[in-house]
């Protein structure tokens, strides 16, 4: 199976429930995305990766019209349902891959993208794309969880774990790396903000949430039993005296803008 095929189908599994499960993560991330990305009204918007929408229907006030796209059906079907529901008639859908965006250059003002990267089967190209369809002077405006520019130890485990839970993982990427793969792109960064992450995770509903059961949560959970010092302490592993497992990831949150030319 490909790793499209991985992606597509671990979150035709999710979409019912992603929402739901990751509600206050998922608020914490985006409000510091609307921050950043200071979004306007009479703005094209485009959201790779859409998902069920959540970013796409944060990003549509007015008079705005907002594009969102995802190589998921399953996701898309559940993004249509929410800007239904919430009355929102100024954004699309589009079935795309992150990698091979269907727009003519230069069509947006501003590329959106929340917790999705780190699936992406080639980065750098998704960056290309970005510029491409940004208008000159136009942003793009990424969350994603990351891992510390300076322990890989550390970041080495986090991936590990997080691809024994979901074969779909690509990588997690440090803030550091992220400024330059935006360089590299022509994307200049002008605001970069990375925390260790003040909302705890239970382990349990992180691994029922990817249909990780059975031998599969057992591997992840021997994983955080002997997770090295260095994890311990940048993800805030700890074990309750229920038994629960929590840990909290860590993010970047970026904004960086089309070079001209």
């Amino acid at each position: 199976m490909t790793e499209m095929s991985l992606a597509r189908e671990q979150f035709d599994r999710q979409a019912a429930q992603y929402n739901d499960r990751w509600a206050a993560w998922s608020d914490e991330s985006l409000r510091r995305m609307l921050e950043v990305a200071d979004p306007q009204t009479h703005q094209r918007v485009l959201d790779v990766a859409t998902g069920t929408g959540f970013t796409a229907l944060a990003f549509a006030p007015p008079d705005s019209d907002v594009v969102g796209a995802d190589n998921t059906p399953g996701m898309l079907a559940q993004a249509r349902k929410r800007a239904e529901e919430a009355g929102i008639a100024n954004v699309t859908w589009q079935e795309a891959p992150a990698e091979a965006l269907p727009f003519t250059d230069g069509s947006f003002d501003l590329v959106t993208v929340r917790i999705a990267p780190h699936h992406f089967r080639d980065v750098p190209a998704f960056l290309r794309e970005t510029r491409r369809v940004l208008r000159p002077g136009g942003a793009l405006a990424l969350c994603d969880t990351t891992v510390p520019d300076d322990d890989a130890e550390a970041a080495d485990w986090q991936n590990a774990v997080e691809r024994e839970r979901d074969p779909s993982h690509g990588a997690n990427l440090s803030p550091e790396t992220w400024r330059a793969l935006c360089a590299a792109a022509g994307l200049s960064v002008t605001a970069l903000d990375h925390t260790s992450g003040r909302i705890a995770i239970p382990l349990s509903a992180w691994l029922e949430t990817a249909g990780c059961t059975g031998d599969c949560a057992e591997r992840v959970r021997r994983m955080f039993i002997e997770a090295p010092a260095s994890a311990r302490q940048q993800f805030h592993i700890v074990s309750e005296d229920d038994g629960e497992t929590r840990f909290a990831w860590q993010r970047v949150v970026l904004r960086a803008e089309r070079r001209e030319g």
